[in-house]
């Protein structure tokens, strides 16, 4: 309980009394909090249910965004982590901690979050106080947050172990991994309980705004389930797998707590739009906290975030660290719901030819980003859109290139790209703060996709393609529908690609459906941007990036990721196949 008391240190004041008495010899602690006290407390309840939220990594950490997923899937290249990433990227990841340094910590960080979660459950018995429905929720709260980290752990590895319980000197600590449905039953068990007790949407204002919801909880437990009914878990394609989640679906949204924001482009900065259903608040917390714990030589991660410092393009001093790809622009469609670019041919990789696709009959390849998805300008920098008030210049010599005689062109992007989801155009360069736009884990259109996904599956295909034109057809957006027609699984998982895009769950659905290996083996392509000093017009020169994680393979094996080699050597859990 040391980490509780240093924690509950600050908070509170113990007043010894004065003078002499008969228990002189009852000496207490005066810069500390007893374990006992604590539970008895709801005040220090609560400060210790707080700090568990504290705990929940997010998708704004330092150098990357979205968990350091996007930069390791086909989204993107990150320019400042290929020395780390390149072990993922190009197939050699281990389970040594050189090879996994940013991923491999989430298993310590994670099991030890449990274990916190674990003491508020073994002792919030012993409060005897009549706050009852207050505990109820709080408990409820620990529940999912316990949930939450055991799904995260079994997206990553499968099955893991389940500690259920805090360990005692005597306790027998090899406890062997579970199965990877023993690991769902338990998570659906945990969010079943807490969802009788955490409250709607509607009841988390002022205070208790930002507080786990009953719709977070439904969220997490169809992400559960969902992986449990995908093909790289779900080997048999048992139907019934996709009915559970289908009925986790419709428990969310007869919630009627939701609906689609009209706002795209505005949503990722305010955690009060209609549409997000779970998210992480930055209140007072400027910049990163890194944890290095000599060892195990991972990295661990705390704290608030920089990540319009971190994407925001250098013509404004910021790094733009994370480079879409060229192929993942690609995948926007035109307005007439076509994609325009069907791949690259040529001998010489430093000069490719697009294949336009014949029925994308608005897309003018003088100028590419005309007539395209509303999703892409909101979501994407690039040459020519406007930004904080003034056109990008990414072309050679521009504001926003990397040509030597422009500032902090160093910084400036690789592959002619930037990610603009989620960026703050308020933000200055040297304003003296970090940033503090709220991280949404969960937003209602995911599960739209969710559930079409679902409805495809047990072949309601009709439900399947309204989902899906409800997430096209939101305001602002105003995407033609799809149908049924041709392959309309693909179509699903091309919606959800670019209605999700760089918000962390591309590396997710990519291996949950397996098509990792030919959708990250695929190796980058790059634009550049040559501009005509004499009449200003531009052409595009398109290019395989050679540099740094260029190369890309995807081998069967990194579906999964390895357990941690200090887990192995101290304990006989069973590695996952293809690591040693």
């Amino acid at each position: 309980m040391k980490r509780l008391k240093q924690i509950l240190i600050s908070a509170i004041i113990i007043v010894s009394s004065s003078g002499c008495n008969n228990d002189f010899l009852d000496l207490k602690p005066q810069d500390a909090v007893s374990e006992a006290n604590v539970w008895q407390d709801l005040n220090l309840i609560e400060l210790y249910v707080n700090d568990r939220y504290n705990e929940l990594p997010h998708g704004f950490p330092q150098w990357a965004g979205g968990l350091r997923m996007t930069g390791i899937t086909d989204e993107s290249y990150h320019m400042h982590e290929a020395r780390f990433l390149d072990k993922y990227t190009q197939g050699g990841l281990t389970s040594g901690s050189l090879n996994m340094y940013y991923f491999n910590g989430f298993w310590l960080d994670a099991y030890s979050a449990i274990r916190n979660n674990n003491i508020f459950l073994e002792n919030i018995a012993l409060y005897s106080g009549e706050e009852v429905e207050r505990v109820k929720q709080l408990t409820a709260e620990i529940r999912f947050l316990r949930a939450y980290f055991y799904t995260e752990l079994i997206s990553r590895y499968g099955g893991v172990p389940l500690i259920k319980e805090t360990f005692s000197l005597d306790s027998n600590f090899d406890v062997p991994r579970a199965s990877f449905e023993e690991c769902v039953e338990f998570i659906v068990e945990e969010l079943d309980l807490a969802i009788q007790d955490l409250p709607n949407k509607n009841e988390a204002v002022e205070l208790e705004f930002g507080r786990i919801t009953k719709g977070a909880a439904i969220g997490l437990k169809i992400r559960a389930l969902l992986f449990d009914a995908s093909p790289l878990f779900n080997i048999s394609n048992d139907q019934s797998k996709w009915q559970l989640v289908s009925d986790a679906c419709e428990e969310l949204f007869n919630l009627s707590q939701y609906s689609l924001s009209t706002d795209y482009k505005g949503l990722f900065l305010n955690a009060m739009d209609p549409e997000v259903i779970f998210f992480k608040q930055f209140i007072d917390q400027y910049g990163f906290e890194l944890v290095d714990v000599l060892s195990d030589f991972y990295f661990h991660y705390r704290g608030g975030h920089s990540i319009d410092e971190w994407r925001f393009p250098n013509g404004d001093g910021g790094w733009i660290s994370e480079n879409p790809r060229q192929e993942f622009i690609d995948q926007y469609e035109t307005t007439s719901g076509v994609i325009p670019v069907l791949g690259y041919t040529g001998t010489n990789p430093n000069n490719l030819t697009p294949i336009i696709n014949p029925n994308a009959t608005n897309y003018n390849p003088g100028n590419p980003y005309q007539n395209r998805d509303p999703r892409l300008r909101y979501s994407v920098l690039y040459d020519g859109t406007v930004f904080k008030g003034r056109q990008l210049e990414f072309w050679n010599g521009g504001k926003d290139s990397r040509n030597t005689d422009v500032d902090f062109w160093w910084n400036g992007s690789v592959l002619g790209y930037g990610i603009r989801k989620s960026l703050d155009e308020s933000w200055e360069l040297n304003a003296g703060v970090a940033s503090d736009q709220p991280w949404i884990y969960m937003r209602l259109a995911e599960f739209y996709l969710t559930y079409a996904e679902a409805q495809y599956h047990l072949n309601n295909f009709s439900t399947a393609v309204e989902y899906v034109n409800r997430v096209r057809s939101r305001t602002g957006v105003n995407m033609p529908p799809i149908n049924a027609s041709g392959d309309l699984l693909a179509k699903i998982k091309h919606e959800r690609k670019i209605e999700l895009a760089f918000e962390g769950n591309r590396w997710y659905d990519a291996r949950r459906w397996m098509d990792a290996e030919n959708d990250f083996a695929k190796d980058i392509v790059g634009v550049e941007v040559v501009r005509n000093p004499s009449n200003g017009s531009k052409s595009y020169r398109y290019f395989y990036f050679e540099g740094g994680t260029g190369k890309r393979s995807f081998p069967a094996y990194h579906y999964l990721w390895p357990i941690p080699i200090e887990e192995i050597l101290k304990s006989n859990l069973e590695q996952n196949p293809g690591y040693n």
